[in-house]
């Protein structure tokens, strides 16, 4: 949901558009620069950029099809059969190893079955392939083969690096804060941590009044004041185009 309704003071005063003060933890750590976030040493980072393709000088696009492609220079297209059977451990290849029922779910097949590195391969350049999972469990099955697997020296694999001790449990103990309830009623978005986007208004009926010409409920879409009465008794806006539904 990108907006909602909050019952505050009439008096209360912050800015519109801006994140309120208890949504926004003031403990906070540093992206790690070294590893780019990601909590790997420079030989391991290298490969999990291979991965996709980021850090290859060249792209080697092949056409699956008209509307598919896929870059032939990411080894994700290319994993071995190691990394194939560590896969397979995790059941991170049930496509191969096992067959679904519609009463009882993935089932594994019997006898058991072991892809070729070769035919999943084929299967993640034809259809969705890998996920993020499987790419980490690859990514670390071939740094170790490699001898290169390890971590970041500078956040030692956190991807983020903290002042201090005493700061990064500050922030582990920082619970959010809601504004201050009272009579008032007004509409915030909470597309971000979220914040105000209404003045206060003494009935529930005035604030609809004013969202009509103001407010929308998705993108640039509005509506009127007796929809916005609906929704925001259900606490639930939401914009129709056809049979989509935009939350």
């Amino acid at each position: 949901m990108g907006r909602q309704l909050k019952r505050v003071p009439m008096d209360f005063d912050w800015p519109l558009n801006q994140v309120w003060k208890g949504y926004l933890n003031p403990y906070s750590s540093q992206e790690c620069k070294s590893c780019d976030n990601t909590g790997l040493n420079p030989a391991t980072k290298k490969l999990y950029d291979n991965w996709y393709g980021f850090s290859n000088d060249e792209e080697e696009w092949i056409y699956v099809n008209p509307n598919r492609r896929y870059n032939n220079k990411a080894w994700r297209y290319h994993i071995t059969q190691d990394e194939v059977d560590a896969l397979v451990k995790k059941n991170r290849l049930m496509d191969f190893t096992h067959i679904w029922d519609k009463t009882k779910g993935w089932q594994e097949k019997n006898p058991p079955y072991h892809p070729t590195a070769e035919e999943v391969n084929k299967w993640s350049i034809s259809g969705m392939g890998h996920d993020s999972i499987n790419s980490w469990i690859c990514l670390e099955t071939r740094a170790k083969r490699l001898g290169v697997y390890g971590n970041c020296k500078y956040c030692k694999g956190a991807g983020e690096i903290w002042q201090s001790e005493k700061i990064k449990k500050l922030h582990e103990k920082w619970e959010r804060q809601e504004p201050p309830e009272g009579q008032g009623f007004q509409l915030w978005e909470n597309t971000s941590e979220g914040s105000p986007t209404s003045p206060v208004f003494a009935s529930l009926e005035e604030l609809c009044s004013w969202a009509e010409n103001n407010a929308t409920t998705f993108a640039s879409f509005k509506a009127t004041a007796k929809e916005w009465r609906n929704m925001l008794g259900n606490d639930l806006v939401v914009h129709k185009e056809a049979n989509a539904v935009f939350i």
